[in-house]
């Protein structure tokens, strides 16, 4: 509260190392929101994959129990560094600093790398384990269907429901939505994770393939006014809400 609004993306990119793209970026884009910009075409697309670098990282991190995915966590990181350190270029108004031809390129061979390490023996294991140990369905939950409004809060927010009841947002309920999936069961929480790192690879290996090197910022213009946004991150959804006046938070 009180702090100038460039300070949102400093302060909010470090409350999880694990989402700080994510975190960065809802701030960022609320705010925009409240200002009435829109960003350059090349900041989008480098805002979304740097958000699915976070995201082949996080589901990579979170698979490393089952089967190993070090070097999966460290190509989601090496993508997500695009974005600098604590997601450092997500400013309002863009991204401050794009990447070089040299660097495309290398990120591009490393999404192909990626993709050499998805494992379709993974999910025949977990298909076997679902078959001989029952585990309950979710309630789901997406950016698209995500709505504050129907969220309910008894006391903490790790308490919050959804339309009444307990809902899992993340890898299942993205891969269900975009019909990857057909079972909302808790076993496909981890089929979901390896077929979202395959798509978010080849997503960014199409979307390096679009990226000129323009420059991915807008000077914005200060406004006051209220701003939201909602991000996918890799454990679920990220929304913000900010009132800018005279300039601060």
């Amino acid at each position: 509260m009180e702090k100038p609004y460039e300070f949102a993306p400093v302060a909010l990119a470090r409350l999880c190392c694990n989402t700080e793209v994510s975190n960065a970026l809802a701030s960022v884009m609320a705010i925009e929101d409240a200002f009435k910009i829109s960003v350059p075409k090349e900041a989008i697309i480098l805002r979304k994959i740097v958000n699915l670098g976070e995201i082949i990282e996080g589901n990579a991190i979170k698979l490393r129990p089952f089967r190993d995915t070090e070097r999966l966590i460290e190509i989601g990181e090496k993508i997500k560094s695009i974005a600098g350190k604590k997601a450092k270029y997500i400013v309002v108004g863009g991204v401050s600093k794009n990447i070089s031809e040299k660097r495309k390129e290398k990120l591009k061979e490393l999404a192909k790398e990626g993709l050499s390490y998805i494992s379709r023996e993974f999910i025949e294991m977990v298909n076997e384990r679902k078959k001989k140990i029952p585990l309950p369905d979710l309630n789901l939950v997406s950016a698209n269907s995500f709505s504050i409004e129907d969220v309910e809060v008894n006391g903490f927010p790790k308490n919050a429901l959804f339309y009444k009841r307990a809902v899992y947002s993340g890898a299942l309920s993205r891969m269900y939505e975009k019909g990857v999936i057909n079972s909302k069961n808790t076993w496909d929480i981890l089929i979901a994770r390896e077929l979202e790192m395959e798509m978010a690879l080849k997503e960014v290996f199409e979307l390096l393939n679009k990226l000129t090197l323009n420059y991915p910022y807008i000077e914005p213009i200060v406004n006051d006014g209220k701003g939201k946004s909602i991000v996918e991150s890799p454990e679920g959804l990220i929304y913000h809400e900010v009132v800018i006046k005279n300039g601060k938070i």
